[in-house]
């Protein structure tokens, strides 16, 4: 196995989107962020707050109402799609569906997973499949859990430029091992899981991973353990979403986003703290970060 490929600032800032003049919203993409229960709200505003930050040109949400609520009391940008509330306290199956057929006609980035709870598989199900319209998938958090408890089957269809974004207790998960097995070999833990469902596989922690089924694998070196809090991977999966929105292809989307978000940690621990730093705090240092780039 070749050794990782350092992922550099200037490859990153090299393959992000301009924006010309003439642009709209349309030019930036779509997000259709499918998140948050009744139990697990912040997820939602995070993931969606990430998006918009990393320029996606619309962001809808479709989830419960309280989740709703409480999103756009953060990001009014963000586009309302209440779904109502099945009996675990998350998305209506049926909703679910009808969340898919919005999107038949209207090309859309899914990120699905944060705060789904219990009824993350068959929401999943809905959603994805033959004939799914999304130009893309970034499945996190409970959409991996149901992946790897066989509720999408055991070949589940998965749309082009699909990414998982697991930690290493859902790597576990997804891969049948032990959380040791995966750190023990973080390289062939991430490249296995890449090849196990078709798609780019994240393996987030100190020096996360991007892997390709073919193969290919870069290791991001920004971040810091103030990132080792509930809600980071939240952001994250956001951010890669709008990047996937606006055209890059879904390896380097995550080269992408992994990086910035951790320049963006690394940035925000040295003006906070290490301690004290929230996930929604970098989204501050990002902008700065891409400001000073010229976007």
């Amino acid at each position: 196995m070749t050794a990782p490929r350092q992922i550099t600032r200037a490859e990153v800032l090299g393959l992000l989107p301009r924006r010309a003049a003439d642009t709209n919203k349309g030019s930036f993409g779509s997000v259709a962020a499918v998140a948050g229960s009744t139990a697990y709200r912040g997820a939602a505003a995070l993931c969606c707050e990430g998006a918009l930050r990393t320029g996606a040109g619309l962001v809808y949400l479709a989830s419960v109402e309280p989740v709703i609520g409480l999103t756009l009391q953060r990001t009014p940008e963000c586009c309302a799609l209440p779904c109502r509330t099945d009996a675990d306290g998350g998305i209506l199956a049926a909703d679910a569906a009808a969340v898919r057929q919005r999107f038949a006609h209207k090309p859309a980035v899914l990120l699905a997973g944060p705060g789904l709870g219990p009824s993350a598989g068959r929401v999943l199900a809905a959603l994805l499949g033959i004939g799914a319209p999304w130009r893309g998938a970034v499945l996190d958090a409970d959409a991996l859990n149901a992946l790897a408890a066989g509720e999408l089957g055991d070949t589940p269809f998965l749309p082009a430029d699909t990414v998982l974004t697991p930690h290493p207790g859902e790597m576990a998960r997804l891969l049948g091992i032990t959380v040791d097995a995966v750190q023990a070999d973080r390289p062939a833990a991430a490249l296995r899981c890449a090849r196990r469902f078709g798609c780019v596989a994240v393996l987030k922690g100190a020096g996360t991973l991007v892997a390709t089924p073919g193969g290919r694998l870069a290791m991001n070196t920004t971040g810091n353990p103030g990132l080792a809090r509930g809600g980071s991977g939240d952001v994250l999966a956001g951010m890669l979403a709008a990047l996937l929105a606006q055209g890059l292809p879904a390896f380097d989307a995550a080269r992408c986003a992994v990086w910035l978000h951790g320049a963006a940690a690394d940035a925000c621990a040295a003006r906070t703290s290490m301690m004290t730093m929230l996930p929604h705090d970098i989204l501050t240092d990002l902008g700065q970060l891409l400001g000073e780039a010229g976007l």
